[in-house]
């Protein structure tokens, strides 16, 4: 499975009900990990994305789970969401060769620690066919005080399933890290956090995380 959905799997063993934030809606596929009792909340900027996963996609309308569609800038979004806190935020805004930035610096990072609880994850879909961002997110993290690891999922062709790199994001101390799914997630070293760079609101650069081939 993907690192979101070892993500989802642990922390389903612990908790009864799961309040997810989703940053980025796509086809609305991440609801079919929702049960009876868990709440979701899809955050989209673009309406015609709403309208399409709602009307040529069945993943919200078939989800256990309650779903509520959120339009708007996801970061906006969850800064007026003052009273709410996730035990899994997802950021899944990053495929394109035009990413938003402002969802990835040290202030946005701050805003996603007060919207997910005390033992909430975070977790960061990264793959991206121009941008390197594993060193970004990790040294975001870093910064913040949280340990991440990279978890890398391979395609398998018979399912049409494509690759993926999810970084999942939490306290040192969380139970997530002892449960067996993310044993094969990587940690970065202490000089990629060194050289990694680090984005703020006032300074960052996408030549900083090109891929060279």
């Amino acid at each position: 499975p993907s690192g979101v959905g070892r993500a989802f799997t642990a922390l389903q063993e612990t908790h009864p009900n799961l309040h997810v934030g989703v940053v980025g809606l796509g086809c609305g596929v991440l609801a079919t990990y929702g049960r009876p009792g868990d709440r979701f909340d899809m955050i989209e900027i673009n309406p015609a994305v709403i309208d399409i996963a709602e009307s040529h996609f069945s993943f919200l309308g078939d989800s256990q789970a309650n779903i509520q569609n959120h339009l708007g800038d996801g970061r906006l979004v969850l800064e007026r969401m003052t009273d709410t806190r996730f035990d899994l935020l997802v950021l899944d805004a990053f495929s394109s060769d035009a990413i938003p930035a402002h969802l990835l610096t040290r202030e946005s990072m701050s805003l996603y620690q007060a919207r997910i609880k005390s033992d909430g994850v975070l977790a960061v879909h990264i793959s991206n066919n121009h941008l390197d961002l594993a060193p970004l997110v990790h040294r975001l993290s870093a910064d913040a005080g949280l340990q991440s690891r990279l978890i890398r999922s391979e395609s398998v062709r018979e399912i049409g399933a494509q690759g993926a790199l999810w970084v999942i994001i939490a306290r040192s101390n969380h139970k997530i890290w002892s449960n067996e799914l993310m044993a094969t997630g990587v940690g970065p070293s202490v000089d990629d956090i060194k050289h990694a760079p680090l984005w703020t609101d006032q300074h960052h650069n996408l030549v900083s995380v090109l891929r060279l081939w």
